[in-house]
């Protein structure tokens, strides 16, 4: 069948940097899977993104839909013919309705019994005409966190559109969206070439746009960044060093069509400042990349990435200049007014801080988390509780200083650079900034335990208290980072080997909010537990465990972070093992034997355990039992399985020999006893009855 090329590109004013991925994501993956529906294949697809384009090129696309046979359902037989066996109306409607005589249909047993059916060729569609139905719905379905409306119409859309270039196989689809007709013509460089160009082919799509100044390849314009910022550092000829924030080289690539960087400078007295201060006054409001010399000092210099290549790239230097020298005066104002307190005298300012107003002022929170963090690090590391009590008091005071105001994103940080120009000890002031940490998923954890029982003290009682007050995540919306506070909780303990069960912890944090609680204490227990073990299973699944196995280690210690991930690990990599399925199956018949006849002391009279498969199981058994207080102790959960793998011999032999059901009641109860303590080796690792056989 015959197949075509098709390419799209949608012209707006600048589109936010942030709104490129998801919208592009969203694009070729609701197209796809609609074409798809359609029955329209396809050998290729690309999509694009600069600041105001979205496009997108599909090769080799099936020009026509293919003809198909569909059955189609109608009443139920019961109702389609009367006890003269003569048709009845429902199925007169039906068969007229699908253009057909009655003695064409015929019966098709479903899920709810037979019904009259009947089969219909359906011819198919061109694909011009899918393409110019689908398009336009999926770009109003775009999730942009906002949309906008202009002019007189009812148009709505992330920006106003401009143009809509729509070809398939050399020739305009036509199709209409946001008031604008679809034809061959894109448009260049805004400055460098604002005139149009036609576009009839995905293949010349990129190289047609980079003639008229617009890098439509989204990694393409991010190493373009990267070696502008190089270039010019290079040039400079100095000691001079870029520390290239990820983060702030994606969203600058998504500012611009066609990168140009220059080497700014700013006056050597701002060096004063703190580095993170004069960095974010940088990156976050300007969008600057910051210099540092080799031994990692503020430099008093700057890289700026513009849109395009002055006639005078000095005169766009001084401009930068005079802008950050404003943002700079702003932030160096702050400082200097802020050092005229010290941070210990700020606490009482956190009364007038409403952190939320179903949970009360900052300064009210950190009464309860610091009473939850003296009870961790009693129970962790009893030699830095000053250090831990002297953090909490001091960790959330710099909120009310006019740095933090002016930059949210330095609070923590500010808070360490204040203690440390206060004389308070090192501990401390890292304890501070640490206790933010992560920040986000895969972000780096707090480096020292001070900072570690600070921040799972201070995340828990945020998740406990949104929980007690209604303030619930759902799945659309998670507005206090709820999923990536519990997952911080959940490595910390991890990453520290902290052997704790949360149940006790959230136990603690319930209590601490005292009034502020509007709904009853086991309710939010429970769901604050349910919310860690779901968070739990995702990460131990994201270490390639699966998921009956993620279930098995869960379902006896899904309240222990650190013993759940250790065990889960382990039981993953023996599953692999030739025979692990025997031995799930040999665990699963042992606990059916428990079940049948209930559970019973692991005490028995062991001398009425006379044969010899009962005796070789009772010797094995009772071997690991004092075997496995060591494995444990230590955390070996794959040495402890290698044993536990050892029993399946036993076990098997045990019933290939012996009959649970003894006549005599003391012997069934003795066997029965042994059967439990079996089993309760095999759960110290899992529940192996969750384990899939098949």
């Amino acid at each position: 069948m015959t197949r075509g090329d098709f390419i799209l590109e949608l012209g707006v004013e600048e589109i936010p940097a942030s709104y490129f991925g998801p919208a592009m994501t969203f694009f070729k993956d609701r197209l796809v899977r609609d074409l798809k529906n359609a029955g329209l294949t396809h050998d290729r697809v690309l999509v694009w993104g600069a600041p105001r384009r979205l496009a997108l090129g599909l090769w080799g696309l099936l020009m026509h839909q293919p003809d198909v046979e569909e059955e189609i359902i109608g009443p139920p037989l019961s109702a389609a013919f009367d006890s003269n066996g003569s048709p009845t109306k429902a199925a007169a409607g039906f068969a007229k309705g699908q253009g057909v005589p009655v003695a064409e249909l015929y019966t098709q047993n479903t899920p709810k019994g037979p019904y009259l059916a009947v089969k219909k060729h359906v011819k198919g569609r061109p694909t011009a005409e899918i393409l110019s139905e689908l398009v336009p719905a999926i770009l109003e379905s775009l999730p942009f966190p906002k949309v906008m409306r202009w002019g007189d119409g009812d148009n709505s859309f992330v920006r106003p559109v401009h143009w809509l270039l729509a070809v398939l196989k050399g020739e305009i689809l036509p199709m209409t969206f946001a008031g604008i007709k679809s034809g061959k013509v894109s448009y260049g460089h805004r400055f460098l070439h604002p005139g149009p160009a036609v576009i009839t082919s995905p293949d010349e799509y990129t190289e047609r746009l980079a003639e008229i100044h617009v890098l439509v390849d989204f990694e393409a314009r991010r190493g373009m960044v990267v070696k502008e910022i190089e270039r010019v550092i290079a040039e400079a000829d100095s000691d001079l060093i870029v520390s290239l924030d990820e983060d702030l080289v994606d969203e600058v690539a998504n500012l611009l069509e066609e990168p140009c960087a220059v080497l700014g400078r700013f006056d050597s007295q701002f060096l004063d400042l703190p580095l993170a201060v004069a960095a974010t006054a940088m990156k976050e409001h300007q969008r600057y990349f910051p210099i540092t010399d080799s031994q990692g000092r503020q430099a008093p210099y700057f890289v700026a990435v513009n849109n395009t290549k002055a006639r005078s790239m000095e005169v766009v230097k001084k401009g930068h200049e005079r802008v950050l020298r404003a943002r700079l005066d702003d932030a160096r104002f702050y400082w200097l007014e802020d050092r005229k307190l010290k941070l210990a005298d700020r606490g009482e300012a956190l009364k007038d801080v409403v952190f939320h107003h179903l949970m009360g002022t900052s300064y009210e929170k950190v009464q309860r988390f610091k009473a939850l963090a003296k009870d961790l690090a009693a129970r962790n590391c009893p030699e830095l509780r000053d250090t831990v009590l002297r953090a909490a008091d001091l960790c959330k005071n710099d909120l009310v200083t006019g740095v933090v105001g002016e930059f949210p994103s330095l609070q923590g940080i500010m808070g360490r650079e204040f203690a440390m120009a206060d004389g308070e000890p090192q501990e401390v002031a890292d304890a501070i900034r640490d206790h933010y940490l992560p920040l986000r998923s895969g972000g780096g954890l707090p480096g020292a335990p001070a900072g570690a029982v600070l921040s799972v003290a201070d995340k828990l009682d945020t998740i406990v208290g949104c929980f007690a007050t209604g303030l619930l995540p759902t799945g659309a919306a998670d507005p206090f980072g709820l999923r990536r506070q519990a997952l911080g909780i959940l490595l910390i303990m991890i990453d520290r080997g902290w052997n704790w069960p949360l149940e006790p912890l959230v136990d603690k944090a319930i209590a601490n909010l005292g009034a502020v609680a509007q709904r009853p204490a086991k309710e939010v227990k429970n769901e604050v537990l349910e919310f860690f073990r779901a968070r739990l299973k995702s990460h131990i699944q994201s270490l390639g465990v699966s998921s009956d196995g993620a279930e098995a280690v869960l379902g006896l210690y899904g309240d222990n972070p650190l013993a759940a991930a250790g065990r889960a690990t382990a039981l993953e990599a023996i599953k692999k093992r030739d025979g692990f399925r025997d031995l799930a199956q040999t665990f699963k018949r042992v606990v059916n034997i428990i079940r049948k006849f209930g559970p019973r002391d692991s005490i028995a009279k062991t001398e009425l355990l006379g044969g010899e498969a009962e005796k070789g199981l009772l010797a094995a058994v009772t071997a690991l039992e004092a075997g496995s207080k060591e494995y444990l102790a230590r955390g070996d959960f794959a040495g402890l399985l290698d044993h536990i793998v050892t029993l399946r011999g036993p076990v098997d032999a045990f019933f290939d020999q012996v009959l649970v059901d003894d006549p005599d009641p003391e012997v069934k109860n003795a066997r029965v006893a042994l059967l439990n303590r079996t089993s309760r080796l095999f759960e110290l690792v899992a529940d192996f009855s969750r384990i899939s056989t098949t």
